[in-house]
């Protein structure tokens, strides 16, 4: 197929040079700012991103690149939830957080979880000329990319779901708005197979409960689950959300180094009050997602929790599952699913063939202790979202003339200077 030229430029663009030129880079054409030292008005219309220029930063940030080579020992392999290869590393390949981004024609998601295409390789895509490269991006983007909604998301403008310094160049028209959301239900049973499996045998105490042990006390009273080490309520669940929001920040990190590389303006920034950005503020529709209002039978009372948008991304917990017994079936039939897929191994019989599989006390620990956390707090989690949204970033052809006016030069960089002529000539 034939490449542009400002694509075959960034496909050949220098890593150091995109780590040495990243920058945020807010004025875009068709802006504003209509006040302060920098106050300026575009000479010029909103431009859209093509579908090439939206395609590579998705992939980049986040595309699938082949497969996961999982070199592990046995225990290792036993926790590995999938085997894609992804462009940003996650804890056990679980892969939980998904793209979605608006622009002026709609709201999209893509949606790749542990999908892998049909042609899945150890190297999917290095190595390969670079025709074949863009030719299976392309492809693979327009295969993935769904359109959930006709025109630009609904989304907060200014205050109180976006502050008001964001308010004026956030999801404008001509930008591309990427979001990437994070289902934290699925690493949080990872994490608790881990913990209370035959090796470990941690106790977890519910602060909130007056110590109790989350519906455990039986396996504690025979000494399956140890008193010593225990885990807060709390610090599990913190360490399900610190291992999950880097999740976004690996994958706003490439997507800020592909807009160097492509010479497009924009930047990450968290401005959006999250449950204001998914969809649960009655001003806005936000990214449309379910909320659940949840009732508790301790002192603390938990917030309305973001639990998925049906269909889309769905929470391992109600209303997409009767009870957190399903819950577990879901997770253990996703696991399995990972492990039947195509492989990396020379011999992946042998490699996978004495892969452990959590035994079924196990299994009922793990049961057990998260219809504990429904059924007292109302939710799952208790006291982190089941959907949970951060960092977003925005994409967004840059106005030379706002930087030339109000900037020492090296304010942009030469693949900024050269873009229009590169992708859009003779626009």
């Amino acid at each position: 197929m034939e490449i542009p030229d400002g694509l075959r430029h960034a496909l050949d663009f220098p890593l150091v040079d995109a780590v040495f030129n990243r920058r945020s880079r807010r004025f875009g054409l068709g802006m504003n700012l209509d006040h302060g030292p920098l106050a300026h008005t575009s000479s010029h219309p909103p431009l859209p991103l093509s579908e090439m220029e939206e395609a590579f930063l998705a992939w980049v940030g986040t595309g699938v690149t082949g497969l996961a080579l999982g070199d592990l020992p046995q225990d290792g392999l036993a926790w590995m939830v999938g085997f894609g290869g992804r462009s940003w590393p996650c804890s056990c390949n679980s892969h939980s957080t998904e793209l979605f981004f608006t622009n002026d024609t709609g709201l999209y998601a893509l949606r790749l979880g542990e999908w892998l295409p049909p042609e899945a390789e150890t190297a999917l895509l290095a190595g390969k000329p670079r025709e074949e490269q863009v030719a299976t991006l392309l492809r693979l983007f327009r295969e993935r990319a769904v359109r959930l909604e006709p025109g630009r998301a609904d989304l907060p403008k200014g205050e109180p779901g976006l502050f008001a310094f964001n308010d004026w160049n956030a999801n404008q028209p001509g930008t591309t708005l990427f979001v990437p959301v994070t289902n934290t239900t699925i690493e949080y049973f990872t994490l608790l197979f881990i913990y209370f499996d035959e090796a470990h045998r941690f106790s977890i105490i519910d602060e909130h409960a007056g110590g109790s042990r989350c519906g455990l006390d039986k396996w504690a009273a025979t000494g399956r689950l140890s008193r010593d080490p225990t885990m807060s309520l709390i610090d599990l669940e913190l360490r399900v959300l610190t291992s999950l929001n880097v999740e976004q920040a690996f994958i706003s990190q490439n997507m800020a180094l592909a807009l160097q590389a492509l010479g497009l303006g924009g930047w990450a920034f968290t401005g959006f009050l999250p449950h204001h950005l998914l969809g649960g503020a009655d001003y806005c529709r936000g990214l449309g997602f379910d909320f659940t209002r949840p009732t508790s039978t301790v002192r603390y009372t938990p917030s309305a929790a973001p639990v998925g948008r049906a269909g889309v991304m769905e929470g391992l917990c109600p209303p997409y599952v009767k009870d957190m017994g399903e819950a577990v079936e879901r997770y253990l039939a996703r696991h399995a699913q990972g492990a039947d897929g195509p492989k990396p191994y020379d011999d992946p019989e042998a490699v996978m063939r004495d892969r452990p599989a959590p035994s079924s006390e196990t299994v009922e620990i793990v049961t057990t202790f998260a219809q504990y956390v429904y059924d007292t707090y109302g939710r799952f989690p208790a006291l982190i979202d089941p959907m949970f949204v951060r960092l977003v970033i925005q994409a967004h052809h840059l106005d030379l003339e706002f930087y030339d006016r109000h900037y020492r030069p090296g304010s942009y960089g030469e693949s900024h200077r050269q873009h229009m002529s590169r992708w859009h000539s003779p626009a």
